[in-house]
């Protein structure tokens, strides 16, 4: 159940939050690219500019709209609702660009009141448009982030513009994750530098300082050496036994923990690659849950290539880590959790804790991008998929037919 919002004190924080942004250097920081976003306290929206080289903090508490009554499915029959049928076509109606030429980024969620954001950009090619969108009670409008309170943090060792091996850039991992935690910002990405793989640590409200750097090393159980370039491409950040601990999954596919009290300024450590989640894949999002059945903690990981992974955190905690000056292990290995069906998603976030967002290709027209949601913890539609009960007249072993056909 989504938590009730109180919109008095909501109002008060967000006098609160503009007399914070008021006194920073940047009263408006417009971006360059928008990609990683998270919520840090409030209405603070983080969004990523990996091409601008920054992470812009945005008021957005002015915006804000309870959502708790907006239908989000019908648990009984594990039927999501579609939020937006053509996400690219809305999108780009609103920013004035045809559909195929609009990228959808990142997605997150203000808990408290459920909104839903969206990054993205408009155009190919280098010199695309950056955008946020929110959707309020179904209805899609795309951010003015000039007219927003703002501030941002500009990244001290600024990635330079390269190709890798098949022709991707190296701007492109500048930022590749971005998480708030009890009053940091932690950004996952590349520095440009020799030992490339760096987290680098920030303390919110921004002050002008400089972040902590830390360069971490990982031992690749698919590739059988120890890395220091490819970035942590996906990470989340939980309480573990009472320790913080930064759950990441880099590129193909190693899963790693790291204390936070690891990341200081100029360390050169070693994560514990605990599980490999399979070659020939890269993982998209790292989601903290609580599994709404049992009460449990977990993550899911979602990929490009492979299931999803439903990973309890106190596995997380106990987990050996995996042998390393050892040969190739091509996974899956060491601690890899549950498979979940949650496959074909572009981009995934909770909104309550019995329903994720998703944005995902129409699962009758690929070509047609929507804005979707699931049900917590199977992460799938049962309307996407045919199987003996959906046919007239065959056994309905769940008692699905009991209730009408889904009209939203």
């Amino acid at each position: 159940m989504r938590r009730h919002v109180n919109f008095l004190a909501a109002g008060a924080t967000a006098l609160a939050l503009s007399a914070m942004f008021a006194g920073t250097a940047l009263s408006q920081a417009p971006l360059r690219s928008a990609g990683a976003m998270d919520f840090g306290p409030d209405g603070t929206l983080f969004v990523g500019d990996t091409y601008g080289g920054k992470v812009v903090a945005f008021d957005v508490s002015g915006i804000l709209s309870d959502q708790s009554d907006y239908v989000l499915g019908r648990a009984e029959t594990f039927e999501g609702r579609t939020i937006v049928e053509d996400l690219r076509a809305e999108l780009g109606a609103l920013v004035a660009a045809p559909a195929d030429q609009i990228g959808v980024n990142d997605v997150t969620v203000h808990a408290p009141t459920g909104q839903i954001f969206l990054s993205g950009h408009r155009g190919l090619g280098p010199d695309t448009l950056p955008f946020v969108a929110t959707v309020n009670h179904g209805v899609l409008s795309v951010l003015d982030l000039d007219a927003l309170a703002s501030s941002a943090h500009e990244l001290q060792s600024p990635v330079a513009e390269a190709s890798l091996e098949f022709g991707q850039s190296t701007r492109s991992y500048a930022i590749t994750d971005v998480d708030y935690y009890d009053g940091e910002i932690f950004v996952a990405g590349v520095s440009g530098e020799s030992f490339d793989s760096t987290l680098r640590r920030i303390a919110y409200p921004f002050d002008g300082t400089d972040a902590a750097e830390t360069q971490i090393e990982i031992w690749h159980a698919v590739h059988a050496q120890w890395e220091t370039r490819a970035p942590i491409i996906a990470q989340t950040i939980a309480e573990i036994d009472g320790t913080p601990m930064l759950v990441a999954v880099y590129a193909c596919t190693p899963l790693v923990r790291i204390p936070l009290a690891d990341l200081q300024d100029g360390a050169l450590i070693r994560g514990e690659t605990i599980g490999e989640l399979g070659y020939g894949n890269t993982p998209i999002d790292v989601v903290p849950f609580t599994n709404p059945m049992d009460g449990s903690q977990n993550v899911l990981v979602t990929h490009t290539h492979r299931s999803a992974n439903q990973i309890p955190l106190t596995t997380i905690a106990s987990a050996e880590p995996m042998p390393v000056e050892v040969g190739n292990n091509f996974g899956p290995a060491g601690l890899t959790g549950a498979p979940v069906p949650a496959v074909g998603i572009d981009h995934l976030a909770m909104i309550d804790e019995g329903w994720a967002v998703v944005v995902r290709p129409d699962p009758l027209d690929p070509q047609t991008l929507q804005l979707h949601t699931v049900l917590s913890p199977f992460f799938f539609d049962r309307a996407d998929h045919m199987v003996e009960m959906n046919w007239p007249g065959a056994a309905d072993p769940f008692g699905y037919r009991q209730y009408p056909a889904l009209d939203l």
